[in-house]
């Protein structure tokens, strides 16, 4: 079934890495979100697959957003896009950690992280004043959680406006782990398809900090220890978990989202 959008209704979501088009349905709870720089909806589909097998739910309070394939009539095409339910419940709104924390501080956030010497100093400034704010006391742990996430699956694209939590009336919660679409080496216009994966990863650079996705995720695990649990990815687990999503793009290219992918696992894995 192709779910239809109306283009008047999208909501242009600002990124690093440019816009993205997104639609919430209101009657079904849905968000939906379109493809826009490469094979986004596969990432975000892929990542969440593979994080069932982890520890999230069942040893952390934390949990992340399960996402699934679509496709979705838009501006008058058949594009490709995925869904997920909308986590926020009536009342509750999405906060991010650069507007909580620039107001808290009366100075732009990136400013104060500039200043620090380090980014394991700036790791925990960012953790400590978010659970003292939001009193999540749990908060620097959710941090290191979301940086060994994007460490293993090469999301480049998670910036301060992309950390956030849940607000209703003055409380605070956690975010489940969501918007990794920017993984994967999906973004095909800047990571292009004929450049070889490992050469694409070796020059990524993990966000907030601008530094590699080992340094920044060994900072925060140096405050918390290690959150992530998951049994070794054998090339045959991704292979298994991503062939009914390339149904959803070319034949042509099958092969090579297959490759990037499994390349990026396989190789972060061994950082982890």
């Amino acid at each position: 079934m192709i779910i239809r959008l109306v283009s008047d209704e999208k909501i242009a979501e600002t990124s690093s890495k440019g816009n993205q088009e997104k639609w919430l349905d209101t009657v079904a709870n849905y968000w939906y979100k379109l493809d826009q720089f490469g094979y986004e909806a596969l990432a975000e589909t892929l990542v969440s697959t593979l994080l069932e097998q982890s520890n999230i739910e069942i040893d952390t309070p934390f949990t992340f957003v399960r996402y699934r394939m679509e496709k979705l009539h838009v501006h008058g095409w058949d594009r490709t896009g995925c869904a997920s339910k909308n986590f926020l419940k009536p009342g509750q709104s999405l906060i991010t950690v650069n507007r909580l924390l620039t107001n808290y501080l009366g100075t732009p956030l990136k400013q104060k992280l500039a200043q620090l010497p380090s980014d394991k100093r700036r790791v925990a400034f960012l953790a400590e004043a978010t659970a003292e704010y939001t009193r999540l006391r749990e908060f620097p742990q959710y941090l290191t959680l979301l940086f060994e996430v994007d460490a293993l699956f090469c999301n480049d694209d998670r910036h301060l406006n992309n950390i956030a939590v849940i607000e209703q009336g003055g409380r605070y919660d956690y975010c489940p782990i969501f918007d990794n679409g920017a993984g994967l080496l999906s973004n095909t216009q800047l990571s292009q398809m004929d450049i070889a994966p490992k050469a694409l990863i070796a020059v990524l650079r993990a966000r907030p900090f601008n530094t590699t996705f080992t340094r920044q995720m060994n900072a925060a695990r140096s405050l918390t220890g290690k959150q992530l649990m998951l049994p070794k990815i054998s090339g045959a687990d991704i292979q298994e978990a991503v062939q009914p999503l390339l149904e959803y793009y070319p034949v042509r290219d099958r092969g090579i989202i297959t490759d990037r992918v499994t390349t990026c696992i396989l190789t972060r894995q061994k950082a982890m």
